[in-house]
């Protein structure tokens, strides 16, 4: 459906969009995404320590659509920005389905049962969202025809006749009973929906043989033997229309043809089929309206060609009379040559032929928008015959176009910059080992790459090139055509060969088991290895790490990581979230590796992103050597800095009273029963410091004269000492036992004293150890005790591996029943983000004042 079934680029995925957009959704918005995310995406920074989705803005994963194109074989070579355009098209198509079902009130919220009747009503949309393997729109739930409402002649006109609503109507049509009854409606159609590619008679006619309907051609009973397909799956004019017009402009041609159709009926209709088009001169030559001496030339080359694509040695000498100067180096409207077309349509008797003809091997593709060549499409620029055949994987071809000295790097020259891309790119794309093995031989190099280097301006040229063969094999989960270019010599400047066999030394099924922080000895020998290879040469082998860690292909950004490609801490995190879902038994030796990516400055990427993935995977790894691990590496990251004290922040200014007063009855106006013993207060003293105090002194519990309140649960020694701290206006001269402090917080927490809380804090955290952390964690949340709670949780972090394998009460504390409203693991991490960003904002100071 995207294309020839050969090569996925950018734009046929903008004419998929196109295919799914009708007119109420906003194909012009969608392009733009699509242009925007492309644009970001060549000009994004640090393009390798982030994932695509963020250099293209996108919240769809633009490596899963690139691996989602692989797999189901949309093309033997998936271009990186074609899944970036698809990504970024339906992004916003979801964006347009949610705008379009949205109430017209704004103070309503949009509900699932809201979203599924606006769907069902809508004829753009609800057959976009069916499960069917045809493109079904322009129908409601109910299979009644509806327009699109868009803004129709009938709407945007002041005189809204009958006829011009007729003539609205009449694009769905969904049959027709003659072929100039189909040609009256598509001239109509012309009116409505503007300027469009207009039907060769070949296309009507094959037009006519979808819609016809026998009813409508007959009076009497019909007892043809046709199959008439049922009303409700019979798309209306304005689709085929809309799909047709969308290939044909995909082509850049003004004229739709019959394999226009053809395609059309393959989107349109359940259980039709039809071959993808063959490349070469369509059939709307001899239509085109110019010069008289033009269209005599044009139709000449056109019969040349179908007379070379014969086959037949006899016809060479009669097409070269109908061929201009440039005899067999002429090409097509489409860019091919009569030798390139030959290597299309796997041609090998041709192919020779040609050659012996004298045909240039060489001849490449030439630009969009060249003299000559209305209909080239701009991703195959620069292509030559070998470049056709490598993608075709067409050994015989490949090599009779090398012996006669076609270059093997195609159009692309190492002194030039060419955004095209090699025979060998496109043949490690396909997963053709022989190909590789034959490019390989003949000198290809697997180190080129054709992306187009100026980062300071956005180019379409950039969208055109193609990065190194090691990175289109890793992006196409091709290991077989890696470890073939990796067991080719790897530098061609030393004499010595680098074998798959030494490169991988450890094997595939153990690949990095020895690997341990700070001494791996495979690394370095494979490290030495790669000191041999040239800057740009060792950051080929990072890019093919990046592109197959993107499209989640483990085993071969492990075959790199083994060959001594070092980790970027996206690569890092991203393998590691991949053989979270799917290889448990890696994750131990990705995290051994943790120390040779962790930066020194903990970048913000590890901090919000990285930290999150580790609490994850600590939360339900059911390993204990993976818990342990993560806690090694949780220890590591908090530091073995002093965790930071409590400080006891209350201020004593003076007693509020003469502390003599304390429970003496001069002067008291409340008295409270603790332990069934009287305590004598001041009113004054306490609703000025407390607020639990005051409701309690206001409230109808407090009767009698004086009042007495009743106290619960809290020992007469306590709460002498939270009076004692009322009284005196600070903790000065409060002793408190320990075996009294966790009590006394209590109290403090009870009666909102926020300074006595404090100094409990602080107390507490000077008893913290392994033995009681537990009890001090739940103690510091049940007690709104937060700078306890931090503490505790910093505790916990320094020395979560001792603590791990000392008690299963920490396990517990964990791994085990949330607290109330309050997620352990949650708030470790949260407390280790937090120290690890004070770190930086101390080894990063602000910029110093001007002076």
């Amino acid at each position: 459906m995207l294309h020839e079934g050969r090569g996925i680029k950018f734009l046929p995925c903008i004419f998929v969009l196109f295919f799914l957009y009708s007119s109420l959704l906003n194909f012009g918005c969608s392009f733009e995404a699509c242009l925007r995310s492309g644009a970001m995406f060549a000009v994004s920074g640090d393009q390798l320590k982030q994932s695509k989705s963020q250099r293209a803005g996108l919240h769809l994963s633009v490596g899963r659509f690139h691996r989602w194109m692989v797999d189901v074989r949309l093309g033997k070579f998936v271009h990186e920005y074609a899944a970036v355009y698809l990504a970024a098209g339906l992004e916003n198509l979801l964006e347009e389905i949610i705008l379009q079902c949205l109430p017209s009130k704004p103070e309503t919220v949009l509900t699932a049962s809201m979203f599924e009747h606006a769907i069902a009503n809508n004829s753009d949309l609800w057959g976009l969202l069916q499960p069917y393997a045809h493109l079904n729109t322009g129908r409601t739930a109910s299979g009644t025809l509806a327009l699109p409402r868009w803004a129709s002649v009938s709407s945007v006109s002041t005189d809204t006749t009958c006829s011009s609503s007729k003539r609205d109507h009449s694009l769905l049509t969904t049959c027709v009973a003659s072929v100039s009854e189909l040609a009256d409606l598509l001239r109509a159609s012309s009116t409505v929906l503007g300027a469009r590619p207009h039907f060769s008679y070949q296309a009507i006619q094959a037009l006519f043989y979808f819609m016809r309907c026998s009813q409508l051609e007959h009076c009497g009973s019909v007892q043809e033997l046709v199959y008439e397909r049922a009303y409700v799956v019979l798309p209306p004019l304005l689709e085929w229309v809309r799909v047709a017009s969308a290939h044909a402009q995909y082509r850049h041609s003004v004229i739709i043809d019959q394999d226009d159709i053809m395609q059309a009926a393959r989107l349109l209709l359940p259980g039709v089929d039809a071959p993808i088009r063959q490349p070469g001169c369509d059939e709307s030559l001899s239509r085109r309206s110019g010069d008289e001496a033009e269209a005599v030339k044009r139709l000449k080359i056109a019969l040349a060609f179908r007379m070379l694509g014969s086959g037949v040695r006899e016809m060479v000498p009669h097409a070269l009379q109908l061929l201009p100067s440039t005899k067999l180096n002429t090409v097509c409207d489409s860019g091919l040559s009569p030798l390139m077309l030959a290597c299309v349509n796997n041609d090998d008797n041709m192919v020779r032929i040609l050659l012996e003809f004298g045909c240039d091997p060489d001849l490449e593709t030439p630009p969009q928008g060249s003299q000559g060549c209305p209909t080239v499409q701009a991703e195959n620029q620069h292509w030559t015959a070998l470049t056709y055949a490598a993608l075709q994987g067409n050994i015989a071809i490949a090599k009779l176009l090398l012996e006669r000295g076609a270059h093997v790097e195609g159009g692309a020259r190492l002194s030039e910059e060419k955004s095209t891309m090699t025979p060998l790119q496109v043949a490690a794309a396909s997963g053709n080992l022989e190909m590789v093995s034959l490019l390989l031989s003949h000198g290809a190099h697997p180190f080129f790459s054709t992306v187009y280097k100026d980062s300071l301006s956005y180019s379409g040229a950039a969208q055109r090139g193609c990065y190194s063969a090691f990175a289109v094999a890793a992006a196409h989960g091709q290991r077989a055509v890696l470890h073939k270019l990796l067991s080719h010599p790897l530098n061609s400047n030393t004499k010595e060969v680098l074998s798959l066999e030494e490169i991988l030394a450890e094997g595939n099924n153990q690949l990095t088991a020895e690997r341990r922080p700070g001494g791996r000895q495979p690394g370095e020998s494979n490290s030495s290895q790669l000191l041999k290879l040239s800057k740009a040469q060792i950051k080929c082998l990072q890019e093919a790490m990046y592109h197959s860690t993107e499209n989640n292909h483990l085993e071969i950004t492990l075959d790199l990581r083994n060959l001594g490609v070092s980790w970027s801490l996206h690569c890092w995190m991203s393998t590691l979230a991949t053989a979270h879902g799917h290889i448990e038994s890696m994750i131990d030796q990705l995290l051994q590796d943790f120390l040779h990516v962790w930066p020194d400055d903990c970048s913000a990427q590890f901090v919000d992103e990285c930290l999150p993935l580790l609490f994850n995977i600590f939360r339900y790894s059911k390993n204990e050597g993976t818990t342990l691990l993560l806690a090694d590496i949780f220890s590591t990251c908090y530091g073995w800095e002093p965790i930071r004290p409590i400080r006891d922040s209350t201020l004593n200014g003076g007693a509020r009273i003469d502390p003599k007063f304390v429970n003496n009855p001069e002067l008291s106006d409340v008295q409270f029963r603790v332990e069934g013993r009287v305590f004598y207060a001041h009113k004054i003293v306490l609703v000025t410091s407390s607020p639990r105090f005051r409701g309690m002194l206001s409230s109808k519990l407090c009767e009698g004269n004086p009042p007495i309140v009743q106290i619960n649960d809290i020992r007469y020694h306590i709460f002498q000492l939270v009076m004692q701290f009322l009284y005196n206006g600070g903790c000065d001269g409060l002793e408190v036992d320990q075996n009294d402090v966790l009590e006394l917080m209590a109290a403090a927490n009870f009666f909102q004293l926020d300074g006595l809380l404090r100094f409990c804090e602080a107390q507490c955290s000077n008893m913290v150890d392994l033995d009681n952390i537990v009890s001090m964690y739940i103690h510091a949340k049940v007690y709104n005790a937060c700078q306890l709670l931090e503490y505790c949780q910093g505790f916990l972090l320094q020395n979560m591996v001792a603590l791990l394998t000392y008690d299963d009460s920490v396990k517990r504390l964990l791994f085990g029943k949330k607290l109330h409203n309050h997620d352990v693991l949650a708030g470790l991490l949260l407390t280790l983000q937090s120290r690890i960003k004070a770190r930086n904002n101390v080894l990063r100071p602000g910029p110093k004042p001007k002076s």
